[in-house]
This record gives C-alpha cells, sequence and structure tokens, in this order.
C-alpha cells in the first residue's frame, strides 16, 4: 500500500523542485526521490493525496490525454525532451501524473530514451511499447498525438457511463438523507405535540416514536451508522460478487464487455501499426484488461498465435463473441489489420454510446418509481402515526 508524501528539493540543475511522490514507506520516499535525482530538502505524509491515491490509482485521463498531446507537439517542434517534459509538467493537475513527468524528466537528463523514461515513471505498459517502435521508426509525436486520441476516447465511454448513473444516484441519496432528517426532526417534534395532548398511542405509532427516540438519544452512534452505510455499499459494489451479479443484466454485460474490447482492440491495433509482433501485442493488451473473461481471450489468443495459428483462425479458437471473430477474421483476410480493427472498434464506441443511452432511459424510469416509492414512505412516516392516533382516540 502507497502512501503521498510532499517533498521540496532541488533537481540535477540544482533548481528547486516540489511535488507529491507515492511510496510504501518515508525511507522508500526519498529513495524513490534520489533515483529521480532530486537532492531532498523535505518530506511529509499527505493524507489528501493518500486517501485519493488509494481510491484511484490511474492517471487523470484529462491530464494524461493533455500530457500525451502536448508532449508530441513540443517534439514535433524539435523541442528537446527535457525541455518538453518540463513545460508540458507545468499544466498538469493530476499530482501522480507530474511525479510520473519529473521522473521521465530526471531520466532523460541522465541520456535514457523517451521509452525507458516512460516505464521508470510508471506509464502503461502498452503506451512505453508503443513510443519504443516510434522512436526506432521516427513517428513520435505522431504515435503521441494517437495515445492522447486514444485516452480520450476511452475517458469518453467512462463519461456516458458515469452520466447513466447519475440520475439514480442521485435518487438514493435524496431519500436517504430525507428518510434519516424525517427521524431525526419530524419525528421528535411530532412525538412531542401528542405527549402534550395525553392522546392514546397504538402499538405501531407506540413503537415507531420509540426507534426515533432511542435514535435521538444516540444521536451521534446514528450519525456514524447514517454515514457508514453509503461507504460500506459502495466498497461492497467494487467486490467481484457484486460485478457478477449486476452484469446478470444483459444490457449491462453488453455494455460492459464491448466497452472493455473496444479499448483493447484499439491497443492491439496501434501495437500492429507500430510493428509490434501480433503476439507480443496481444500479451501487452493482455496485461491491460480488467474482466476476467477479456483477459482469457486475449491470453488464448496470444498463445494461438506463438504456435504459429493464422490471426483469423485463433481469435475463433480464442473464444472472443462471434461478432468480434467475424471482424477480425476479414480484418487478417483484407490485409489492413489496424485499419479494419479501428473501424470495429470505432462500431463497438457507437454501440457502447447507444445502449447508455438505452440504458439511461430504463434507469430513469426506475428512478422516478423508486422516488415516488420514497415519498410514499416518508408520507406513511411522517403522517401515519399521526392518522393511527387520531383514530385511535376518535
Amino acid at each position: 500500500m502507497n502512501f503521498a508524501y510532499r517533498y521540496r528539493g532541488h533537481d540535477a540543475a540544482s533548481l528547486p523542485v516540489h511535488g507529491v511522490v507515492y511510496a510504501a514507506s518515508r525511507d522508500f520516499a526519498w529513495s524513490r526521490l534520489k533515483g529521480n535525482r532530486v537532492r531532498v530538502s523535505r518530506v511529509s505524509l499527505d493524507l489528501g493525496a493518500t486517501l485519493r491515491n488509494w481510491v484511484w490509482r490511474q492517471f487523470d485521463a484529462r491530464d494524461l490525454e493533455r500530457f500525451y498531446r502536448s508532449l508530441g507537439q513540443r517534439l514535433a517542434n524539435a523541442t528537446a525532451a527535457p525541455k518538453a517534459l518540463e513545460s508540458c509538467r507545468a499544466i498538469l493537475r493530476d499530482a501522480r501524473l507530474r511525479e510520473a513527468v519529473l521522473a521521465m524528466r530526471q531520466q532523460t537528463l541522465g541520456g535514457a530514451e523517451l521509452h525507458a523514461a516512460m516505464t521508470f515513471a510508471g506509464f502503461p505498459r502498452r503506451d512505453c511499447m508503443l513510443v519504443r517502435a516510434a522512436e526506432v521508426s521516427g513517428n513520435t509525436p505522431e504515435t503521441l498525438r494517437r495515445l492522447a486520441e486514444d485516452v480520450r476516447a476511452q475517458r469518453s465511454l467512462r463519461t456516458a457511463t458515469a452520466r447513466v448513473l447519475a440520475v439514480p444516484l442521485a435518487t438514493f441519496a435524496f431519500l436517504y438523507v430525507f428518510l434519516f432528517v424525517v427521524i431525526t426532526v419530524a419525528a421528535p417534534k411530532t412525538l412531542e405535540f401528542f405527549s402534550r395532548t395525553g392522546a392514546r398511542m397504538p402499538p405501531f405509532a407506540a413503537n415507531y416514536f420509540e426507534f426515533t427516540r432511542a435514535v435521538n438519544e444516540h444521536f451521534a452512534v446514528a450519525l456514524a451508522l447514517f454515514l457508514a452505510v453509503p461507504v460500506v455499499l459502495a466498497a461492497l459494489a467494487r467486490t467481484q460478487g457484486a460485478k457478477a451479479m449486476i452484469e446478470r443484466l444483459p444490457l449491462l454485460r453488453e455494455i460492459a464487455v464491448k466497452a472493455e474490447l473496444a479499448g483493447l482492440w484499439n491497443g492491439f491495433a496501434q501495437l500492429l501499426r507500430a510493428r509490434i509482433p501480433p503476439a507480443a501485442a496481444a500479451l501487452v493488451v493482455r496485461d491491460a484488461a480488467r474482466r476476467a473473461d477479456t483477459r482469457g481471450w486475449f491470453t488464448r489468443f496470444a498463445h494461438l498465435l506463438q504456435t504459429g495459428v493464422f490471426m483469423r483462425e485463433a481469435v475463433v479458437r480464442a473464444g472472443f463473441p462471434p461478432l468480434v471473430a467475424a471482424d477480425v477474421a476479414a480484418a487478417d483476410e483484407s490485409g489492413r489489420v489496424p485499419d479494419e480493427l479501428e473501424r470495429m472498434v470505432r462500431e463497438f464506441e457507437e454501440d457502447v454510446t447507444g445502449l447508455s443511452a438505452r440504458l439511461a432511459d430504463v434507469m430513469f424510469f426506475a428512478s422516478m418509481l423508486v422516488l415516488a416509492m420514497g415519498i410514499v414512505v416518508a408520507f406513511f412516516l411522517s403522517y401515519g402515526p399521526i392518522m393511527a392516533i387520531g383514530l385511535r382516540n376518535v
């Protein structure tokens, strides 16, 4: 588990530097900075950055896109790599990415090639291999531009998915907070009113008000439990069991699979365009897969390619979905594999966008139903005891 440490010091050119470094301990942070040729004067734990790193360990997609595009433009203008990296670092907001770019700059100042500096700084393996091939062929700026476009496409897919979840999450959050307010604010005032009147309470109302009294007498505990429930639910939603239950819904599974395949096959196409052998490209893409099924498909695909099986046959035997197998086989037969794979990727991205829009409509309708049911429950909790007491005392 890595912690975030904020540091100050001087670089190899004796210029002042500061930022955040991620390491398992303070000693490891010092060692990593020393490896980056930074003479450190101060290192301290940054709790906020540590918590953000535990929640999200990847580079910020918007900043990564901006970095790749800016670096490509500067290198195309014949700017030296260390100077280009320093100017790119100034426009980044993601502390983790800023640290990685600083590490790259320090490595290039020491004479390392760009792809080696990227590997040292912790950039994705696929991106490092693409830059390595580009340095051999002399088209590094164009490769970085393609990487920026790939990051933008993947970010757009994730944004579309997030928009789908926004309405139901907002609905549940509103109902959850409203229920807590009813129990802690409305119920005590209602109980106080009926206590003054001396009205007889039916068992339902008595039990309800007894529960609300216990909640308010132990408000600190109730508030802690109230805040802990969403955190626990969010943690459970990240488990494999929860994901397996969610993907039993065909529409959700189709969106998840196609979104992942779009990114992986696009990476495979870019590696082929950089003249990386297909088997090696499949293994690189396999390492980037997050789903067990896609990881298994690319593992078998790479093994079959290593044994000399043609791509059009390997993709079928690897177990890919029929649509993918047909498109890849057609691409292999056409002789323009990268171009045809990129066409397939664009179709997958369009499918994900359309399916996400359909899912958004379904989720909006379901959210409205849940909201209506929540309003009924809130009305029942607010006025049900009052009506029950009134009927009991008629």
